[in-house]
């Protein structure tokens, strides 16, 4: 595991560590504090849907008669928000039209299934076991989340899916809002720079995962709180009582 918050956090990020904390530095002192809330992000995150992203990006980019973008090309290129991305590649083309491509270019089925980030079943388990509230935060549909959520077994875990949100330095204070989260005590995981920036806009505590779309070095220059080769860290570091209110 890393961490970006400097040998004092790195210190206390550790094994066997009772509790999952922040560590911030305040003055050069670090601050830490309980983690009650999770908002966490779905594709690269908890759910291993990259090789069916690239297709279906690859047909949507074909309909235009674009060129087919390799799995290492598509890591390099590709960001969030999604828009910024398509703005890019196809730059005269509608946004409603390629969602509507690529809803339909989607290649998920009973045959090709989803399936779970390594360590994420466990990770949230541990989470709903010590009493942490769990919702999700992701740029992807909401048809595929719930369908994804449900064929892995993991839709009960949160308390909210909020899908299809296109910025989510936005919509994160919603997220906030809507659920009377505070925001100290949240922490927003992803996988990418932008779920990191979302989180810091709110004041969150941030954790990045290498274990999806970008890169580690591409993490690193968001400076997250937090930066953990994969939830397992995290399910190690939640290991306490239940929480109570």
């Amino acid at each position: 595991m890393e961490s970006t918050g400097g040998k004092g956090c790195a210190q206390v990020l550790c094994e066997g560590s009772p509790e999952i904390k922040s560590c911030r530095p305040t003055n050069g002192a670090l601050t830490q504090v309980m983690i009650r809330n999770l908002i966490l992000d779905w594709s690269g995150t908890l759910a291993d849907d990259l090789s069916a992203v690239i297709t279906a990006t690859n047909r949507v980019l074909a309909h235009f008669e674009k060129p087919a973008l390799t799995r290492e090309e598509f890591r390099e290129v590709f960001r969030l928000p999604y828009t910024e991305f398509y703005r890019e590649m196809l730059p005269d083309v509608p946004l409603p039209l390629l969602q509507k491509l690529y809803l339909e270019s989607f290649p998920e089925d009973k045959q090709h299934p989803v399936p779970m980030i390594d360590h994420a079943l466990s990770f949230l388990q541990q989470a709903a076991e010590t009493g942490r509230r769990m919702f999700v935060c992701s740029s992807a549909p909401l048809e595929h989340v719930q369908a994804q959520a449900e064929m892995n077994g993991v839709a009960h875990f949160f308390e909210h899916l909020h899908c299809g949100i296109v910025d989510k330095c936005v919509h994160v204070h919603e997220v906030l809002r809507l659920h009377d989260l505070r925001a100290e005590e949240t922490a927003f995981v992803g996988d990418m720079r932008h779920d990191i920036h979302a989180g810091k806009v709110a004041g969150l505590i941030t954790i990045a995962t290498a274990t999806g779309y970008e890169s580690v070095a591409k993490l690193q220059s968001a400076a997250p709180d937090m930066l953990v080769q994969d939830l397992s860290t995290l399910t190690r570091l939640m290991r306490t009582p239940k929480l109570t209110p």
